[in-house]
């Protein structure tokens, strides 16, 4: 297991990568006009068809437009905002609205939706951006210190990293001997950014940065799902 994926003491270990890479409707977007990096959504011919999570409620999407903006600056925003984007509450419901075409594409899926969405027959497709980013992050397990039954809590953490179970996973498993999903490279043979545990870590900023991208979207107006 690579050092990005568990604590250098031993802490917590990764169990699987959770994934946040773009995703388009394959009907209405062109091989030639998918999505390479942020800037690409800024485009006249997605106006009014770009749709994420609402980033002052869901910590991901914060964590990912933040990466937008430290890159292309706050700028970005204001030109962002002027094509009429889409916000909706949680990513089932945004990842949703693509395959039905109310939306056309955002930088800001989950992979495992996306996956179920096309098990459904619906005309969705993932694409890893090669500009930007991908932002990535260890969905952890642990064993608590004063955990009641430690010696089944060891049983169960070894038997969800065994290579039986991590090969099953519908995204990347953290260890280097089990294959990736079909159809993609190793996880870290992309450009990644895998900072969020960091990011969510500084409360403070988190908080102020939840209020300043609330500026932009306005608060909840469109529910949609779980998360």
């Amino acid at each position: 297991m690579d050092p990005a994926f568990k604590d250098k003491e031993g802490a917590y270990w990764a169990t699987m990568i959770n994934v946040v890479p773009y995703m388009y409707n394959t009907e209405k977007v062109a091989a030639a006009d998918i999505p390479n990096s942020a800037l690409d959504f800024l485009k006249s011919q997605f106006n009014g068809k770009v749709v994420t999570a609402y980033p002052a409620d869901d910590d991901v999407t914060l964590w990912v437009f933040w990466h937008v903006v430290q890159k292309y600056g706050w700028s970005y925003m204001d030109k962002y905002m002027a094509t009429k984007p889409n916000f909706i509450q949680g990513h089932l419901g945004e990842q949703r609205s693509i395959g039905t075409k109310q939306n056309l594409v955002t930088f800001d899926s989950i992979l495992d939706i996306t996956s179920v969405l096309k098990r459904q027959g619906q005309p969705v497709e993932t694409h890893i951006p090669t500009v930007d980013a991908l932002p990535i992050w260890p969905f952890n397990g642990a064993i608590l210190k004063d955990a009641p039954h430690p010696n089944a809590a060891k049983l169960f953490i070894s038997w969800l990293l065994s290579p039986e179970v991590q090969s099953k996973l519908p995204t990347w498993s953290p260890r280097s001997d089990v294959p990736p999903p079909a159809g993609y490279k190793p996880i870290l043979s992309y450009k990644v950014a895998n900072d969020y545990r960091d990011f969510l870590a500084n409360q403070g900023k988190v908080a102020e940065l939840r209020k300043r991208f609330e500026g932009y979207s306005g608060p909840i107006v469109n529910s949609g799902g779980v998360r």
